[in-house]
């Protein structure tokens, strides 16, 4: 039997060749060129994405580089009301000196040297203890999460992305307010106990000065009364003197700022 084509038939064979050869062509060359394009688009958005993080790095190194030189003059700033670091021997000098300016008489002091910067805790009640116990709890917090999440140790333009959304800047405004270890302040301080006997209101007034002196804190007193003093004279008749002055006991610490242990070596090349 034999089956002729016609004219219309031929054509839609024609047509359907024609489908099919451009379909394996799609399939074949065109497809395989467009899943290239797509992972070629992607790595170049993830290597633009890397390109301004690495941009905003070196940007935020020059500015970290401006921002030691602002640490260095704002910490020197703030420390300009404490003592320069002295020896046992200096700080003795200078209570004596004081005491005696005051028309009152040094009977004893003990002076207790750091050996290391001092770390200062705000009183647990206060509004600033308050705030040292929720950053330290956030930070536990934090430790606690990347440590259940792990590191990421890759940093490339077809892997993570870090997201750096705060400048060096916001970062060291940031610190300054959340500040709670002074231990790389570069402070020292020093412990005394100076024993005293003078007029009581001339020591009372002692006491209000030296409780607002920035550089020195005081952590207690206690008032006694000075003992009758007995005197014999040539005759050898004893006479007892009984004084109006009281002997008061401070204890203080004094703070000592030095600038070459603060952090890191701030002294100028």
């Amino acid at each position: 039997m034999e089956t002729k084509l016609t004219e219309r038939d031929k054509k839609l064979l024609y047509i359907l060749g024609f489908i099919v050869i451009v379909f394996i062509f799609g399939w074949l060359i065109i497809r395989p060129m467009l899943v290239v394009i797509d992972k070629t688009e992607e790595s170049i958005a993830a290597a633009e994405s890397l390109k301004r993080q690495n941009e905003f790095k070196v940007t935020g190194v020059s500015t970290a580089v401006n921002l030691v030189e602002r640490f260095k003059t704002d910490l020197d700033d703030s420390m300009t009301e404490y003592y320069e670091p002295m020896d046992s021997s200096e700080i003795d000098k200078m209570f004596t000196s004081y005491v005696l300016k005051k028309g009152l008489y040094a009977k004893d002091l003990m002076i207790s040297m750091p050996g290391q910067p001092v770390n200062e805790q705000p009183y647990v009640y206060s509004e600033a203890g308050a705030k040292a116990l929720r950053l330290e709890s956030i930070a536990n917090a934090s430790s606690l999460e990347d440590t259940m999440a792990g590191s990421v140790s890759s940093d490339s333009a077809l892997g993570m992305l870090y997201d750096y959304t705060k400048s060096p800047l916001e970062s060291y405004t940031d610190a300054q307010m959340d500040v709670t270890d002074t231990s790389v302040a570069g402070v020292y301080c020093a412990e005394i106990t100076i024993v005293m006997t003078g007029d009581p209101d001339t020591e009372q007034a002692l006491l209000d000065e030296v409780m607002y002196m920035p550089s020195i804190r005081l952590t207690g007193f206690a008032w006694d009364d000075v003992e009758p003093v007995a005197i014999t004279d040539e005759e050898g008749v004893t006479e007892i003197i009984e004084s109006d002055d009281k002997q008061l006991t401070v204890m203080l610490n004094l703070y000592m700022y030095d600038k070459d242990s603060a952090g890191f070596d701030l002294s100028d090349d």
